[in-house]
């Protein structure tokens, strides 16, 4: 049972309520802090230690005032009392102005020492003004520094957590690829002498960032399709880029009559593009914006368009895991060299005039081409 409170001492009650003052002060001032992001700073808030710093400096600069207009007072009765005693001494001007001289003399000398306790007074309560407001400044700064340490921490540990979170998706897509691919021998297939059999492995499933890239059944695909270094000779320089559409390859030119030889799928009839331009630039994990020609044959594609944003990176993106882009003249061609995760579509007639290759091929050029490369098209 509690005791009612009109049987509580008086002393009590006041200690009761000065603490549910200060509950409600530290509520309302100092135990939150002004920014939703740093809930971990539990100090004063920056707005109330600002607020109380401009009342500090609103003190100061009344008590300047008084204390200033204190002097002046003091100032200007000094020089009264002054010119009345020299007045007196010399005795200038009539019996009459002497003694009203005199009179006012005494009055003054009174009024000069409540003035000079006066002009003392403001004096002491501008220093004490003044040393309110370098308080109030030093618990600003460390009211800023103590927010800025949590905001500090607090972003520190969104990092953690957001890497965290990378770090389990990846693992999760680390695990579906491999319960799709079980990464068997996959040359155990094929007689080990074969050289288009050097590059098979690389056509495995495959974490590329934070994104999964499928293996490639090698075994459903025509293995002249690999990537393999071939005999290759060509009036190009090395490191030109030839597509050969009809033969569904794309050769990047090396020396000694060599190339890396890749296989591809090339556009519809009607769509075929061919000609000489150069990579303009590269893109890992490429945006997908459809031409407006494209979105009118298909308009179920506006939502991807430019003015929607386009198709984010991933592994439905039709670009596939890179794009290598095609200028001519300064000006983009709009045609691609990309990935893609269809990898049947290799070898046929099928996109809409871009070379597409397969995600694991587009890698390894992404990796050999620098910008600039010259392309051509036959």
């Amino acid at each position: 049972m509690y005791a009612p409170l009109s049987t509580l001492p008086l002393s009590m009650i006041r200690r009761l309520l000065g603490a549910a003052l200060m509950v409600a002060l530290l509520v309302l001032t100092g135990c939150v802090s002004s920014n939703s992001n740093t809930a971990s700073y539990a100090g004063p808030s920056v707005s109330s230690v600002s607020a109380k710093r401009a009342a500090a400096r609103k003190d100061v600069r009344e008590a300047r005032r008084e204390m200033r207009q204190a002097r002046r007072e003091l100032s200007k009765l000094e020089k009264q009392i002054t010119r009345d005693e020299r007045r007196i001494k010399r005795k200038r001007g009539s019996k009459k102005r002497i003694e009203a001289a005199k009179k006012r003399l005494r009055v003054n000398k009174r009024n000069l020492r409540k003035t000079r306790r006066l002009a003392k007074r403001s004096q002491r309560n501008y220093d004490r003004a003044k040393r309110r407001e370098e308080t109030a400044n030093r618990r600003l700064a460390t009211a800023k520094n103590r927010k800025a340490e949590a905001e500090r921490r607090f972003a520190a540990e969104q990092r953690r957590k957001a890497a965290e979170e990378k770090r389990r998706e990846q693992e999760l897509a680390r695990e579906e690829v491999e319960r799709e691919d079980p990464k068997p021998s996959r040359r155990s297939i094929f007689a080990l002498n074969d050289p288009a059999l050097k590059n098979v492995n690389d056509y495995g499933a495959r974490i590329d960032g934070a994104f999964p890239i499928a293996g490639v059944p090698i075994e459903r695909l025509d293995k002249r399709l690999y990537r393999q270094e071939v005999s290759y000779r060509s009036s190009h320089r090395p490191g030109t880029v030839v597509v050969d559409p009809h033969s569904r390859y794309l050769y990047l030119v090396m020396s000694n009559n060599r190339a890396m030889r890749y296989g591809i799928g090339v556009g519809r009839a009607g769509f075929e593009w061919q000609g000489k331009a150069y990579i303009g630039w590269k893109q890992k994990w490429p945006k997908w914006t459809p031409p407006e020609e494209m979105i009118a044959r298909q308009p179920e594609l506006d939502k991807w368009s430019v003015d929607n944003g386009g198709m984010p990176g991933g592994p439905t993106n039709p670009l596939g895991a890179r794009a290598l882009y095609l200028f001519q003249d300064g000006k983009d061609t709009l045609y691609r060299l990309h990935g893609t995760p269809q990898w049947a579509s290799i070898g046929t007639a099928a996109s809409s005039g871009c070379i597409r290759l397969m995600n694991q091929d587009v890698i390894d050029l992404y990796k050999r081409v620098p910008n600039g490369a010259q392309v051509v098209v036959l």
